[in-house]
C-alpha cells in the first residue's frame, strides 16, 4: 500500500502545480481586460501642464507618490503617444508610473 502512495505522491504533486499556472501567466495582454487598471505600478494623482503627443511625453504635477518615496513636485514622464490621446492640458489625472527605469506613465484617466 505504501508503494501505491509513493508512486501517486508525484503525479499529484505535479497535478497541483499544473492547476495554479493560471495564476502565474501575464495577463497583461489578456483582450477584453482593463489594463489601466490592472497595470502594475506606483499610483499618483496629479494636473497634466503639457502633453507632448508627437515626442510621447507628459509634464504632471502631481502629490508624493509613496510608493516610489518621491514628494510632490512637477516633472515630464515619457508615455505612449495612443496613451495620452485620452487627456488634455489642465485635467486632473490618476496615473501609474512604471518602477524601475526611467519614470514612464504607464496607465492614465482623468478623475
Amino acid at each position: 500500500m505504501k508503494t501505491i502512495m509513493i508512486a501517486c505522491a508525484p503525479l499529484a504533486m505535479a497535478s497541483a502545480a499544473n492547476a495554479q499556472a493560471p495564476a502565474n501567466q501575464d495577463v497583461s495582454k489578456t483582450p477584453g481586460m482593463d489594463h489601466a487598471a490592472t497595470a502594475p505600478g506606483a499610483k499618483g494623482v496629479g494636473v497634466i501642464k503639457k502633453l507632448d503627443l508627437k515626442a510621447g511625453s507628459i509634464t504632471l504635477q502631481h502629490g508624493p507618490i509613496a510608493a516610489l518615496n518621491w514628494p510632490a513636485m512637477t516633472m515630464a514622464f515619457k508615455a505612449d503617444p495612443a496613451l495620452l490621446k485620452s487627456v488634455t492640458v489642465g485635467e486632473k489625472v490618476s496615473f501609474t508610473v512604471k518602477t524601475g527605469g526611467a519614470p514612464e506613465v504607464i496607465a492614465i484617466q482623468p478623475n
